[in-house]
């Protein structure tokens, strides 16, 4: 079975990248009989910090790490090719996607009706990063509005790097959250991504996990103090991943039709 996670927030800076090269993480890191093949596809071109030049290669788990323009309807069409092979398949094939700022008005407003199409056959789930701004919750109601049954199930991460929680009150208390948010699974859940050290994030750049826990860093074993934050932070993180795995894809019908 195919399922995707769609990486989004539509803002700049507010975790995509590092949530998805965790995730990746996640999934390498199951057991072996439940750990599925894995698609990723790093749609932000300006700052490719998933599969771009030091980044995820395909390999082993990995199937696929692409660069696609999701901008622009072409993008879409490679993204389809590149995994129409793999969407019938009894195999398990999880495809992450981590989405550029600002690709709502670009890709999500009806515009671009593949987009659409693609998050349907592709079983998506949108996973949407939060800062503590407003805008964050707006452009999330504007996806919601426009694509209300692809919108119909997500996951919404907290990232705590902006404060714990309980400051996220702007989403807390907003009318969007008070109409999806269902914790039996059946709409959108909150999840949190725990904060990673700074010096840390620096010294990692762009290098997929596994590679740092294997060959270290600049050549050198990964200090043991780096090691141990490390393994605390996946630990966390793997908590909140594992929720997010297990939510089922909206099965609702087009958006196509529901305008009908």
């Amino acid at each position: 079975m195919l399922k995707s996670y769609f990486i989004d927030g539509d803002k700049g800076g507010v975790g995509k990248s590092l949530f998805t090269r965790a995730f990746v993480h996640y999934y390498m890191t199951l057991p072996k009989d439940k750990r599925p093949s894995l698609m990723v596809v790093d749609a932000d071109l300006s700052n490719p910090d998933v599969c771009g030049k030091d980044g995820l290669a395909p390999g082993g788990l990995v199937l696929a790490a692409d660069l696609f323009d999701l901008s622009r309807e072409i993008g879409w069409i490679e993204l389809a090719n590149r995994i129409a092979k793999v969407m019938n398949s009894s195999q398990e094939i999880r495809l992450l996607v981590n989405l550029p700022a600002q690709i709502g008005p670009r890709a999500f407003d009806g515009a671009l009706a593949i987009a659409s199409e693609v998050l349907r056959d592709t079983n998506a789930i949108p996973v949407w990063l939060l800062n503590r701004s407003k805008d964050c919750v707006t452009a999330l109601e504007f996806r919601h509005r426009a694509l209300p049954h692809r919108y119909a199930v997500g996951a919404i991460v907290k990232n705590t790097y902006f404060g714990a929680a309980e400051k996220f009150w702007r989403w807390d208390s907003s009318a969007l959250r008070k109409g999806i948010v269902r914790e039996d699974g059946g709409g959108w859940i909150e999840t949190a991504l725990p904060e990673l050290n700074d010096e840390l994030t620096d010294a990692i750049g762009r290098r997929p996990f596994h590679e740092v826990y294997a060959q270290g860093l600049d050549g050198k074993p990964l200090p043991y103090g780096y090691k141990l934050a490390l393994d605390a932070w996946f630990r966390a993180a793997a908590k909140q991943f594992a929720r997010i795995e297990a939510l089922a894809p909206s099965q609702g019908e087009t958006d196509e039709d529901n305008e009908e």
